[in-house]
Order: structure tokens, then C-alpha cells, then sequence
């Protein structure tokens, strides 16, 4: 493990996790090294956990320690290779890798335990949470999620399912853009860029596309992998198996992959009619990666309500 001491607040330490691959992870802990709980972040699609350095800083400032992996295929993992992208049984993999990560970070700290999953990394945590109720999670953040209808999953299962046999798993193709990415940017045309969905702060925005780490594009296999995975958590039975847990939902209001806020009051429903102690916070003025709304403020606001969910009482986590 390397340290590198970025300032005097924090000391962020680069690792790897030794699975079948190395895959690589960012540790951000409080210098002074004293801290009250772990965040283990799971990350978006095409982005790294590097992005989340920013919001590691102001946590830490409040004696928490911030670590999450490159997900399999993104960032340090991928190399060269343009296109995000895990391979059969990324999903597996990504799953167990969450799982053993949250084993390292138990044995090293043996802190209270928080999963913030963003994006892809929600839907990951959603289904994580399903296939590993053992593992002690106080809380789940999970931000930038949604639930689509089910036949439109499965339509579009199928149509990615043609599409894999034609180009394989770890391309992509000009379909698979227009399905994910391209059909979100039609909400906010005229559009910058191929991404204006992601963001309204230009800046924050423009370094994400000018980021050598992220992927300009996703492949065949890891959409269809996504589109199983909204499929199998839109269902109010997937959290029968969660264990008592309490969970924070955040998004943008003008979020897409949310539904406008829409889809993300679907779960918040599912989970409190199956007794999941849920709250809700949908941001106003903000798109999909709320973490980097900087300009308008609700990045800050974002923070702050995460710090005031991990200090109430109430939702049986005293920090």
C-alpha cells in the first residue's frame, strides 16, 4: 500500500484488492487518524473512485475515512482500453470484489459501516445488499438510482442480447449508445455535450470528458449486465433478504435515469411497504451526478445532508 499525504486533513493511500486480478482501490483517511466510521464508496459507470477525492476531503474533516475500487474494466483496472467494460461475470465479480473490500476495511478499522453506491454502484448495492445480508452494513447510501418498468427491460434485454451475438461482449456499438447515454441527453437539448445529463456545472462536467481515466463509452455485455440487474432489483421482493438496515436515497430532481425523481419515489415506496426504515432527499435543480453540482450548490447540500443522515440517532447509527 502507498501512502501519499495530500494536505495536512487527509492521508490517501493507493492498494489492491487480490481477486482472480488486482483491482485497484483509494483509502482516504483523516491525518490525524482519528476517525468514527468507514464510507465504502461503490462508483459510477465509465467513471474511477479518483473522482471522489473532493468529497473525501470534506468527510474526513468530520473524522470519516472515504475508500472505494476501481470497478472492474474503469479506471487503473482497464488500462488504454476506451471502453468500460468487465468481461463474463463482471456482475459476479464486481459483487464478490464489493464483498471483500468490505472485509479488508472491517478487519483494518473495525468502525461502523457505511455503503454508498452511485449510479451503477447503485443498482451493485442494491443487489449486494440481496446476496450478502451477512455482512454488517449500518447504512446504505444509495444515490442516482431508479426503477423502470419491467417490460421495457426485458424489450430491451432482448434487443442486447442480438446485439452481444454481433459485436460481443466487451465492444460497444452505436445502438447501445443511443439506448444508454444518448437517449438521457435528449432531455436537455440543446446539448454542450454528449453528457449534459450528468451535470450543469460546465466545469466539473468538462473534466469528467477530459479525464483520461474515465471511458467514452460502455460495452454490450455491461449494459446488458445493468439492464438484468434494474430488472431484478425493481422488484419490491429484493428486499425481503436485506437485513435491518436503514438506507438514504438521494438524486437530482432533473435526473434521468431517476425519472425525474419518479422512478426514485417508486423505490422509496417498495422499500417502506417492505419495512426498510428509507429516507428521501431529491435535490432540486440537480441532474444525475449530484456529488459534482458544485456551481449550483446542491453538491454542498448533498454533503450535508449525508452528515446529518450519519448523526441522527434515530436511524440506529451513533457516530
Amino acid at each position: 500500500m502507498t501512502e501519499i499525504h495530500t494536505d495536512s486533513n487527509i492521508v490517501r493511500k493507493e492498494m489492491y484488492l487480490e481477486a482472480d486480478i488486482r483491482v485497484h482501490g483509494t483509502i482516504w483517511e483523516p491525518a490525524d487518524g482519528n476517525f468514527k466510521i468507514v464510507i465504502q464508496i461503490v462508483h459510477g459507470m465509465t467513471e474511477h473512485i479518483g473522482r471522489y477525492e473532493r468529497f473525501a476531503h470534506e468527510l474526513a474533516a468530520e473524522g470519516i475515512i472515504v475508500a472505494g475500487l476501481d470497478l472492474r474494466g474503469h479506471g487503473r483496472n482497464a488500462g488504454d482500453y476506451q471502453i468500460a467494460t468487465w468481461g463474463i461475470d463482471g456482475w459476479k465479480n464486481s459483487l464478490n470484489d464489493i464483498h471483500a473490500f468490505y472485509e479488508k476495511l472491517q478487519s483494518q478499522y473495525h468502525k461502523p459501516h457505511v455503503i454508498l453506491g452511485f449510479s451503477l454502484g447503485s443498482f451493485l448495492l442494491r443487489d449486494y445488499l440481496s446476496k450478502f445480508p451477512e455482512d454488517v452494513i449500518d447504512r446504505a447510501i444509495i444515490m442516482g438510482t431508479g426503477c423502470q418498468p419491467g417490460l421495457i427491460l426485458m424489450a430491451m434485454k432482448g434487443i442486447i442480447e442480438k446485439e452481444i451475438k454481433k459485436v460481443g461482449v466487451d465492444q460497444t456499438s452505436e445502438l447501445v449508445r443511443k439506448l444508454s447515454f444518448a437517449n438521457y441527453n435528449k432531455r436537455f437539448k440543446p446539448n454542450r455535450t454528449n453528457a449534459d445529463w450528468l451535470c450543469s456545472d460546465e466545469k466539473e462536467l468538462d473534466e469528467y470528458l477530459n479525464d483520461p481515466l474515465c471511458k467514452e463509452d460502455i460495452s454490450v455485455g455491461l449494459f446488458y449486465d445493468l439492464l438484468s440487474a434494474m430488472l431484478r432489483t425493481s422488484s419490491r421482493y429484493t428486499y425481503r433478504n436485506w437485513r435491518d438496515i436503514s438506507v438514504l436515497l438521494l438524486s437530482g430532481k432533473m435526473d434521468p435515469v431517476g425519472g425525474m425523481g419518479k422512478g426514485v419515489k417508486k423505490v422509496y415506496r417498495q422499500m417502506e411497504r417492505e419495512g426498510i426504515m428509507v429516507k428521501m432527499d431529491l435535490i432540486d435543480g440537480a441532474r444525475h451526478d449530484i456529488l459534482h453540482e458544485y456551481e449550483s450548490g446542491a453538491a454542498h447540500k448533498v454533503i450535508q445532508i449525508i452528515l446529518e443522515y450519519l448523526e441522527n440517532t434515530d436511524n440506529y447509527l451513533k457516530i
